[in-house]
């Protein structure tokens, strides 16, 4: 009952959230922005203390670092996207691959492609807007090859989702768990690609009868592919994310003034870019700000004494998971999930000596794939409108291997392999 009274704010804005979506048979028709804004302003006035005083609060938490940085890292992660689009990166990587294959291999080298595009370009809902128009011309009139090629779209989407360290995903389970994009990476990595290597085996073993003459053209040449370069070998290299990200955009605009763009258009590009992250960065600074009202009322240390009464660490991380797990579904977007969950699971693992990197990495994972799995999520419907409905939602989740996989082998690794013999990193941004 106290939880229910400490986070009514919170419930407030998922009840809304969800009935909006139901009433109007679209989760995104109402802006969660203008929702959230509903929830702080009831906070403000619900929770005990002056008004004064709880606004001060609220602006003291949309105002933490954290919140702070994580709005840089869009900013920048959406200049990044746009810059890179408009010089020809995604369709040079895309052209250099299809034009490379043959029908044998076709159903991986989509796979390979959804997860390269999405992993560069950070977003998987981009991803599938980018590739899901090419599915009918790749199957033709094959039912079945449009539905693994459709699987191995939403699988691959989501790979770069939860790993790309330009991903909203990665940017909000990073930060407001207070953990190193690096590190993250690192922990997530052996995860996604042991996934990633066991789907390309089932989908070559599961594919149709097919053929297929595959052409993409593309005018660039392979310098376009630098700033994604850049950026992976950058973040290796244990640089703090701001600075990854500056020296790649720098780069794909010294690419673009090589193609002979104007200054004022890469300007006006790189401001479209910026103003593409508004509504998340926005909504970044309400829930970090409700966050601390919540907290600053004893709300997440209700919560750690509900969970710390078992004294058991798997308890910490189921309870965790199923958090992340129940939000998504609520909200139907992983990113807003985890900027909610976030916070409260940084706690529990600190009461609990939890490795938070590993904790992030999980977070980060049954966000994407509860997202992969629902079927009022943007990526499920935007993928089925590109393809004008010609497969269900049942056909399509039955061919992404991926999304399948990657809970198996989390499932896995929290049983056997997690925080046995590994040293417990704390390390924060």
């Amino acid at each position: 009952m106290k939880i229910l009274k400490n986070f009514l704010p919170l419930f407030l804005f998922f009840g809304i959230y969800l009935g909006s979506g139901i009433y109007y048979n679209d989760f995104y028709a109402v802006s969660p922005v203008v929702i959230a804004f509903g929830a702080v302003i009831f906070g403000i006035v619900y929770f005990k203390g002056s008004v004064n005083r709880n606004i001060d609060r609220f602006l003291k938490g949309a105002g933490n670092d954290k919140i702070l940085t994580m709005c840089f890292i869009f900013f920048l992660s959406g200049v990044f996207s746009f810059i890179t689009k408009e010089i020809g990166s995604v369709d040079y990587l895309v052209a250099l691959i299809l034009n490379h294959v043959t029908p044998s291999v076709l159903f991986i080298a989509f796979f390979v492609i959804s997860c390269l595009i999405s992993f560069a370009l950070g977003t998987s809902v981009g991803t599938i807007v980018t590739l899901a128009p090419l599915l009918p011309g790749l199957a033709g009139e094959n039912t079945d090859a449009l539905i693994l090629l459709s699987g191995s779209l939403l699988g691959g989407a989501m790979f770069g989702d939860n790993l790309s360290i330009i991903s909203d995903t990665t940017i909000a389970a990073t930060q407001t768990m207070g953990v190193k994009m690096s590190d993250k990476f690192k922990a997530n990595g052996l995860i996604a690609l042991t996934a990633a290597m066991i789907t390309c085996a089932l989908i070559y073993f599961n594919q149709p009868e097919f053929s297929s003459n595959i052409t993409h053209q593309s005018n660039q040449s392979v310098v376009v592919l630098l700033p994604y370069i850049a950026i992976i070998i950058l973040a290796l290299c244990r640089l703090h994310v701001l600075v990854v990200l500056t020296i790649s955009c720098l780069l794909a605009v010294i690419i673009a003034l090589f193609q002979d763009m104007t200054f004022l258009s890469i300007s006006k590009i790189m401001f479209d870019g910026m103003q593409s992250t508004f509504e998340i960065s926005l909504l970044s600074l309400l829930i970090g700000g409700l966050s601390f009202l919540i907290e600053k009322n004893k709300g997440f240390e209700n919560v750690l004494s509900l969970i710390s009464k078992s004294k058991k660490p798997w308890v910490a991380v189921f309870s965790i998971l199923s958090m992340i797990t129940f939000i998504n579904m609520t909200v139907a977007n992983n990113t807003i999930a985890l900027l909610i969950c976030g916070p409260i699971a940084r706690q529990i693992s600190e009461r609990f000596s939890l490795n938070k990197v590993r904790i992030t990495s999980l977070l980060d994972i049954f966000s994407c794939i509860t997202q992969g799995f629902i079927p009022y999520g943007a990526q499920v419907l935007i993928l089925l409108t590109l393809i004008n409905q010609k497969i269900s939602f049942i056909d399509l989740v039955s061919k992404s291997y991926y999304l399948t996989i990657l809970l198996i082998v989390s499932i896995i690794f929290i049983v056997f392999f997690m925080n046995k013999n590994e040293k417990r990193l704390v390390k924060t941004v």
